[in-house]
């Protein structure tokens, strides 16, 4: 097998890895410079989301390429349902109904206890951040710190590109935020996603051009498919709504700062919270 990055075959991307063919029809999920030095670890959560009953890629083992660290892993036909959308723009509302009925049963899961607790990981993200102003750390710190742990399955960055059709099932990818905690928490997550989340690299042009109309059509399956399956606790996910606003900052997406700002002080200030 080559060793070149510049030799493979790149087949995706996103802001923390992209993947490549590699041999005996598996993939390598090769992560960006910075990104990879967590691996095994990110192969072993594969591993628990597997055995808690999720359908996931098999984990191959871990390799590295070019200064950079990646997992080979098993190959999923795909596309994922992203893709879909760009090529089929009518089933907006058909993948906002698999989008939410997959969250909703990982959701539904219990977490191993291995898995960080995802009170404590928000709390890691927020105060490590420099992209967060003063109030808002200081006033979602508080907040995280009257919460409650509990046990379920938790994603934490689930959405249309992170799920891929394999023949008649479908298959969730990209674990690297998973945490043990209030399904509310990755539930408003997704629904913050899809209000306003910046689109990810290689996004079809036409979902680009669409998306202000597309993602309430979108986000409307997601939240009744969801519903259908599990029953978020609306004080629960009000309670999580600034943590996870504020953590969302973090991530650094420049586009995005301006509404989730907005919204944290909105929140701050308990006016005008929109409640999914």
């Amino acid at each position: 097998m080559t060793t070149g990055v510049s030799q493979l075959k790149k087949i995706a991307e996103g802001r923390e890895a992209e993947m490549f063919e590699w041999e005996d029809d598996k993939v390598l999920r090769l992560y960006r410079e910075g990104q990879g030095s967590g691996a095994g670890y990110q192969a072993r959560l594969l591993e628990m989301a597997s055995a808690c009953g999720v359908r996931v890629p098999e984990s191959y083992g871990v390799v590295e390429l070019g200064g950079r660290t990646g997992i080979v892993m098993e190959r999923i036909a795909g596309p994922d349902l992203l893709a879909e959308v760009g090529a089929k723009p009518w089933h907006l509302l058909h993948v906002g109904g698999i989008w939410g009925r997959t969250q909703a049963d990982i959701n539904s899961r219990q977490a191993p206890m291995e898995l960080e607790p995802t009170r404590v990981r928000f709390q890691r993200i927020i105060e490590r951040s420099p992209h967060i102003a003063g109030d808002f750390k200081e006033a979602a710190l508080k907040q995280i710190g009257s919460l409650p742990d509990s046990n379920r399955l938790l994603h934490g960055d689930c959405h249309p590109a992170n799920l891929m059709r394999h023949g008649e099932e479908f298959v969730v990818i990209d674990w690297s935020n998973v945490s043990r905690g209030p399904a509310e928490a990755d539930f408003y997550r997704s629904y913050l996603m899809c209000t306003l989340g910046d689109l990810p690299p290689g996004t079809p042009w036409l979902i680009r051009n669409f998306a202000r109309f597309g993602r309430r059509i979108l986000r409307g399956g997601f939240v009744r498919s969801y519903r259908r399956v599990s029953k978020p606790d609306p004080a629960v996910v009000d309670a999580w709504k600034l943590p996870v606003v504020v953590a969302r900052i973090a991530e650094g997406i420049e586009a995005e700062f301006p509404a989730l700002e907005r919204m944290a002080r909105q929140l701050i200030g308990d006016k005008d919270a929109a409640r999914p």
